[in-house]
C-alpha cells in the first residue's frame, strides 16, 4: 500500500463522513486514507453506496467530511480541482467554445485568453468546427469530450471524474478510454476516478483501489502491473483476467455480506 509522503499530490487520512437520515447516522466513510503521487491516474471501485461519490466530493472540497484530514498539495485550501461527472454538465444555453471556456471564465482569466485555450483544447478532443454549436447538437460523447476538455483547459492540476464515461455505449466508451488515456499521458495531471467498470479501472489507471461496502474504507490497495503506454490489448492477456478476477472477488465478497445483513 502506498503511503503519504509531504509531496503527495492528495493526501486522506483517516476520513469519515456521517449523513444524517431523521435521527438516525449513517455512516458512508470511515478512516478511509490515501495519497495520490503527482501525475498518477487512480481509478476507486467499490460496491453501490460505498461512499466512493462522497469521498470525491471531499476532496474537491463539494462535501464537508465529519473526521479527518484532506490535503492537495500540501494545502489545505488549494487551487480548485477540475471535476468531469457522469451526466457531462454541459451548459445547454452556451455554445461548445462558451462551455470549454467557462472554467478559464470562473477565474477570471480574460476573454481572449480564455477563448484561445478553449479552441486548442477542443481542436485537441477533435471537436474544433463545433465550436459554435450547442450542446443538443452533439452526440453524448461528443458532449463528453466537451466535458473533458472543459476540465483539462482550467489548468488544475487534479482532475477528479465521476463515472465520466458511465452513460455512453459501449462502443463509445471504449473510444472515449482511448482518448482520455491519451490525452492523460500527454498531460500527467493528477487523476482521481470512479467507476463501476473494473476492466476500465485496469485500462486506465496505476492503481485500484478497493473500497468495502458501507460504511466504505481501504479494502485493498492494487498496482496495475501494466507499463505505459498501455495498449489495450492487455485485456486479452492472462494477467488482465487474473487481476479482473482479484478485484471481481473482493467486490463480490462485500456484496454478498450486504444482501446477508439486509
Amino acid at each position: 500500500m502506498h503511503t503519504g509522503t509531504p509531496q503527495a499530490a492528495v493526501r486522506a487520512a483517516d476520513v469519515s463522513k456521517v449523513f444524517f437520515s431523521g435521527a438516525d447516522p449513517v455512516w458512508a466513510l470511515e478512516d478511509f486514507s490515501l495519497s495520490l503521487e503527482p501525475g498518477s491516474f487512480t481509478c476507486i471501485v467499490g460496491p453501490s453506496g460505498c461512499g466512493k461519490s462522497t469521498f470525491l466530493r471531499i476532496v474537491g472540497g463539494l462535501e464537508e467530511r465529519t473526521v479527518g484530514e484532506v490535503e492537495i498539495d500540501g494545502a489545505a485550501h488549494p487551487i480548485p480541482a477540475a471535476y468531469v461527472f457522469q451526466e457531462h454538465g454541459v451548459f445547454p444555453w452556451m455554445t461548445i467554445l462558451e462551455n470549454v471556456a467557462f472554467g478559464l471564465r470562473m477565474a477570471g482569466v480574460g476573454r481572449a485568453e480564455r477563448e484561445e485555450s478553449a479552441r486548442v483544447w477542443l481542436d485537441r478532443v477533435r471537436l474544433a468546427d463545433f465550436a459554435g454549436s450547442y450542446p443538443h447538437q452533439l452526440s453524448g460523447g461528443m458532449r463528453q469530450r466537451v466535458a473533458i476538455a472543459r476540465a483539462f483547459a482550467t489548468g488544475s492540476p487534479l482532475l477528479l471524474m465521476d463515472e465520466p464515461l458511465g452513460a455512453l455505449d459501449a462502443q463509445t466508451r471504449l473510444l472515449m478510454q482511448e482518448e482520455l488515456i491519451a490525452l492523460w499521458e500527454q498531460e500527467r495531471k493528477t487523476v482521481l476516478m470512479v467507476t463501476h467498470d473494473i476492466d476500465e479501472a485496469i485500462l486506465l489507471s496505476d492503481r485500484v483501489i478497493v473500497m468495502s461496502g458501507r460504511p466504505g474504507t481501504l479494502r485493498e490497495d492494487i498496482a496495475v502491473p501494466f507499463p505505459r503506454p498501455r495498449s489495450f490489448d492487455i485485456e486479452r492477456s492472462a494477467e488482465f483476467g487474473e487481476l479482473r478476477s482479484r478485484i471481481w472477488n473482493l467486490l463480490r465478497e462485500d456484496v454478498r455480506a450486504a444482501e446477508e445483513t439486509a
